[in-house]
């Protein structure tokens, strides 16, 4: 079955993980501050070996900062000055950023499964042991607290490491050019720790939640990496993934998982579907492997039939309530005209590839795409305010004027127009999250609008290190740091791929 025959092409693509291991650099202590990110800062409380040689009791606690972001396997030894009547329990909290520390998580009530927070209860018979935690976890803070013990335990816990797994190799990666600012060689760098945390067996889209491969977090990834470390066997490896986990019909899986075999998720994304012809498009272009391109032809072709069905007689798509429509965060964010966007842009990148592959004219591609784009412009396009608008109430939004403008709909002074005019309007909805403002830099660059996306790149992704990023966020609002799709913000990513590709945008500046 041909199914079965790209998920085992897929199979013999999964990478061997670089690993190495890393100590905590010091010891810290957690304290609330209004002016911190999220009301936390972590203060400095000595050096690791301080906290190893303390004698513990049963009300002890130390939290270890190891100073860089973790992915990877936690050990430590325990030794026991004297012989008890009851086993050793220990509570060990990771925490990506200090809230997720200082914050209790007994108090969590978002929408999201309650097991995603890091958090290992570890049960010890017979101290001393050593000890290596089965599951993988990511962070840069680890707290480690004496829980419920005999009154005549005296404990050290000591040697506490992390073996980090990634399929990076950063030995692969140049530095950026000292042409550019310190502050973007500083984006640079932590667009590039994000993605290679975010590299294990398939591109994740980030490794403390939900650790499974989405189609949409899948491009921006590999379009950094095509930049970056050019891993294309992991690029290879998720597109037959998606190929071969197509269903009944013929769709590809939005997201999916590899364990305890390679599966579907339950989601379907409008927009995610119509990217997989792009993504392919662009795997070709950088690797030379045309074949792999053609081989999975029919599959890009498949998901561009299934979502024009969402399109009307008039050329215009329409919200049937079938599919979940993503685009951004925002939930204030109408996304007709940026769907419909979506579509043109992957249509033109499916021709792009049609031709690249050397077969027959697409008349139905061409007939699609002169439709969608007249239908845009007469029904989506204010031509009083000079400015795309979507749905019922016209809604102006920055994501409907990205999407028209990589959609081409509107010549290059046009689309600058556009996304001028959405910028300065007070009212226009903004985007949620690094996700949409991808698009919006890669929107401005293709309007010719070079000053203000580096700007807008600079500004809000600096932020975020200003803040104190060690890698880049799921969700960032600035005016909002607690914001979060799923009601509570210590259930956020704060390592999560789609968020890296400022690499993509400074690395082919510098390879111009």
């Amino acid at each position: 079955m041909l199914q079965n025959i790209l998920i085992d092409k897929a199979e013999a693509l999964k990478p061997e993980l670089f690993k190495q291991i890393v100590k905590p650099s010091r010891a810290v202590h957690v304290t609330r501050d209004a002016e911190a990110f999220q009301g936390w800062r972590m203060l400095d409380a000595g050096s690791p070996e301080d906290a190893y040689v303390k004698i513990w009791d049963r009300s002890d606690e130390i939290i270890l900062d190891f100073c860089q972001y973790c992915v990877g396997y936690l050990s430590f030894e325990i030794e026991s000055e004297v012989n008890v009547d009851c086993p050793l329990r220990l509570k060990i909290i990771f925490g990506e950023v200090p809230a997720e520390i200082g914050e209790d998580f007994s108090d969590y009530n978002g929408s999201l499964g309650r097991a995603w927070l890091q958090e290992e209860i570890l049960v010890l018979d017979d101290p001393p042991e050593k000890v290596r935690l089965p599951r993988r976890y990511a962070f840069r803070y680890v707290k480690i607290s004496a829980e419920y013990n005999s009154p005549y335990y005296k404990i050290k816990i000591k040697n506490i490491q992390c073996e980090t797994v990634t399929s990076a190799d950063m030995a692969a990666v140049a530095a950026l050019p000292e042409s550019f600012s310190a502050g973007l060689r500083q984006i640079d760098r932590i667009s590039l720790d994000t993605l290679k945390n975010c590299m294990q067996t398939v591109f994740e889209d980030g490794p403390k939640r939900d650790r499974r491969l989405w189609l949409g977090d899948f491009r921006l990834q590999a379009l950094v990496n095509y930049h970056s470390f050019k891993n294309f066997d992991l690029c290879k490896r998720c597109l037959y993934l998606f190929a071969g986990l197509v269903d009944e019909n013929g769709l590809v899986p939005s997201c999916l998982f590899e364990r305890p075999q390679p599966h579907s998720g339950r989601s379907q994304i409008y927009d995610y579907t119509a990217l997989f012809a792009p993504s392919l498009l662009e795997y070709a272009q950088a690797s030379g492997d045309w074949a792999t391109a053609a081989e999975l032809w029919p599959v890009a072709e498949r998901q561009l039939r299934i979502v024009l069905k969402e399109v009307d007689g008039g050329g215009l798509f329409q919200d049937n309530k079938k599919w979940w429509l993503f685009i951004d965060w925002s939930p204030r964010l109408d996304k007709q005209t940026a769907e419909q966007g979506v579509v043109i842009f992957s249509l033109k990148k499916a021709l792009e590839l049609s031709k690249a592959l050397g077969r027959e004219p697409e008349t139905w591609i061409k007939d699609a795409i002169v439709k969608m784009s007249d239908a845009a412009l007469k029904h989506l396009f204010d031509q009083e305010k000079r400015v795309f608008v979507s749905g019922r109430d016209r809604q102006v939004s920055w994501a409907s004027q990205a999407w028209m403008t990589l959609a081409g709909v509107l010549p290059s002074a046009g689309a600058a127009e556009a996304i001028s005019t959405a910028a300065n309007t007070p009212d226009a909805v903004k985007p949620a999250g690094p996700y949409l403002y991808h698009y919006i830099v890669e929107a401005m660059l293709a309007a010719g609008m070079e000053k203000d996306a580096y700007a807008l790149l600079e500004q809000y992704w600096g932020t975020m290190v200003r803040l104190g990023a060690d890698t880049f966020w799921e969700v960032f609002d600035q005016q909002d740091q607690y914001l979060s799709p799923y009601k509570s913000h210590i259930i956020n990513s704060y390592c999560h791929a789609w968020s890296c590709t400022p690499a993509y945008f400074l690395r082919r500046q510098a390879n111009k």
